[in-house]
């Protein structure tokens, strides 16, 4: 009796832990139902800020991406400048011969090469690329920087590119890592990013 009694409690508690792991499941499932058809641009007024914040502390900001590019080429660290300008074959020789050019030239002005940021212009790149005011929303950042030695100012202009585009509250606002796509001086037209011209 004593031996039948304790395998009938094993068994109820068995079924009773059953039961409430049955249970936690099911709870979890619905709640990460609920975040799911929620969607991720709910969080986004909590995520954003904070992303926000880790991507200047990590220097993935297009301002950061210019000044080690810069900081690089001053140094004569050619291949560490380039390495934040990668190749794309896509765009074929002149781009290459770009890069290495615009990089050379500004390698030109030596360790006492300095800069300012002029104009930041921040475009969307979700659907139709299109200037915005929010930089929360930026894939594309256009910046107009004067590169200087000494009283011998030139214009340049850092295309700055989140790769894969970006959406904003729609992906909650996730941390951007910016890449240069082109670098040119102010008077020439971007051979990446080209939106207005070809329009």
């Amino acid at each position: 009796m004593l031996v039948g009694g304790f395998t009938l409690w094993r068994t109820r508690r068995r079924e009773r832990l059953w039961s409430l792991a049955s249970s936690v499941v099911v709870v979890l499932g619905v709640a990460f139902t609920a975040l799911g058809w929620l969607g991720v641009s709910t969080f986004a007024p909590v995520l954003g800020p904070v992303n926000r914040l880790v991507e200047r502390v990590s220097g993935e900001t297009p301002q950061a991406k210019v000044s080690l590019y810069l900081a690089f080429v001053a140094r004569g660290e050619r291949d560490k400048a380039l390495a934040l300008w990668p190749v794309n074959e896509r765009l074929g020789p002149g781009y290459e011969a770009r890069r290495h050019s615009v990089t050379m030239e500004l390698e030109d002005l030596g360790p006492e090469l300095s800069h300012r940021l002029l104009k930041i212009e921040w475009w969307s790149t979700c659907c139709e690329p299109h200037v915005i005011t929010d930089s929360r929303w930026s894939g594309f950042a256009r910046l107009w920087v004067e590169v200087s030695k000494g009283n011998e100012p030139r214009r340049y202009v850092f295309d700055v590119l989140v790769p894969g585009g970006y959406w904003g509250d729609m992906e909650g606002y996730p941390v951007r890592h910016w890449q240069i796509v082109d670098v040119y001086p102010a008077r020439e037209k971007p051979l990446w990013w080209r939106w207005p011209f070809d329009q």
